[in-house]
């Protein structure tokens, strides 16, 4: 990367926690982008690995890498650090252990140039810890939204999980300030920020570029926790947002069932996890009830029932009361899925008539 001395455009956030590993890919990338009139704001947040090490080791080429080191306070308060710091015209976010194509930054500048919007969203693709595509957002065409617009599509891009992360985003510096998050909020701080931002903007641009993917670490993510404690983390993150969005008289109908809507899918979700678990049947029942039965959910579920609204969810509810019947149809359904791999593993290494062989002992 080259060396600048003049004020840059674009600050790049980013939060480090015991990401060494990734690190050099993270700044190769960086050092690919095609716009390269950019800072990056590095919040080291007490990493127990050779993070920091790694991260001063390429500051030390580049006068555009300023870290701030921190004694590990988790990413919401290391967020608010990093918001205080904003200084340039624009600001965008990456996670130091994803990859982005060279393009990322020009794609994101072109179009805040080409309409003069306050927020530009790009899309996002989420990859496993192999590089295999997982899931992507669903596509959009390119378009611009005007302040009188804005609450039609927001609803929208957060029913999406658009609004659920910072990076593939495009901000104003100027109107990034004052937001802040709540310190000990260990999940949906990315959330809490767009919403907030939401509130402040005039002009929003979607573009169709793919140019962010998220990579799932399964074993450090804060979303691989399991059963009520996930949905009770998320829930808080949807009722802000509904409280939010109701403080600022932006809470009508299509506002509401998008969080609704929300809190319904977390529950389901939720449930879903509780059933991959290993806990005895009797004891996934129970967590799945604690969420289904919670007041949380019941709120959200009756309302939007009362409004017929339940059939255009795209997603599928569990009812308040059925939550055993979904158990058992997901608990048979993981079974049978594992039942078809393990023979889909044995096929790759023992030959046709062995299985058959195998098949009339076991069905004796």
């Amino acid at each position: 990367m080259e060396k600048t001395m003049q004020k840059p455009t674009v600050t790049i956030i980013v939060t480090v926690y015991n990401i060494e590993q990734y690190l050099d890919r993270f700044f190769e990338n960086l050092n690919q982008q095609s716009v390269q009139d950019f800072e990056v704001l590095i919040i080291e947040d007490g990493s127990q690995d050779n993070s920091l090490a790694v991260c001063r080791k390429y500051a030390q080429k580049d006068s555009r890498i300023r870290i701030i080191p921190v004694e590990h306070i988790g990413i919401s308060a290391a967020r608010n650090i990093a918001l205080d710091q904003i200084d340039t015209e624009f600001v965008t976010s990456l996670d130091g252990d994803d990859i982005f194509d060279k393009d990322y930054l020009k794609h994101l500048l072109d179009a805040q140039k080409k309409y003069d919007a306050d927020y530009v969203i790009s899309n996002v693709i989420f990859l496993s810890e192999k590089h295999e595509e997982l899931k992507r957002f669903f596509p959009r065409k390119e378009g611009f939204y005007s302040e009188e617009e804005l609450f039609q599509i927001i609803p929208e891009l957060l029913m999406e999980d658009r609004l659920n992360y910072l990076y593939g985003k495009l901000y104003r510096g100027a109107l990034l300030k004052g937001i802040k998050v709540e310190e000990d909020v260990r999940q949906g701080s990315d959330t809490m920020i767009n919403m907030q931002y939401c509130l402040k903007i005039r002009s929003l641009a979607v573009i169709e570029d793919y140019d962010y993917c998220n990579i799932k670490y399964i074993s450090r993510s804060v979303t691989s926790y399991n059963g009520d404690d996930y949905f009770f983390r998320l829930y808080r993150i949807n009722r802000y947002v509904r409280d939010l969005m109701e403080q600022n008289g932006k809470l009508d109908e299509k506002m509401l069932f998008a969080t609704d809507g929300r809190v319904l899918d977390s529950g389901r979700i939720s449930v879903n996890r509780i059933a991959y678990t290993k806990a005895p049947f009797e004891e996934k029942c129970a967590s799945a009830s604690k969420i289904i039965q919670s007041e949380e959910y019941r709120e959200s579920y009756i309302r939007q029932e009362q409004k017929g609204n339940l059939g255009d969810y795209h997603f599928t509810l569990i009812v308040p009361g059925k939550e055993r019947e979904y158990m058992r149809q997901r608990c048979d359904m993981i079974a049978q899925i594992k039942k078809e791999k393990k023979h889909d593993e044995l096929r790759k290494h023992i030959p046709d008539f062995l299985l058959r062989v195998y098949h009339k002992i076991r069905n004796r």
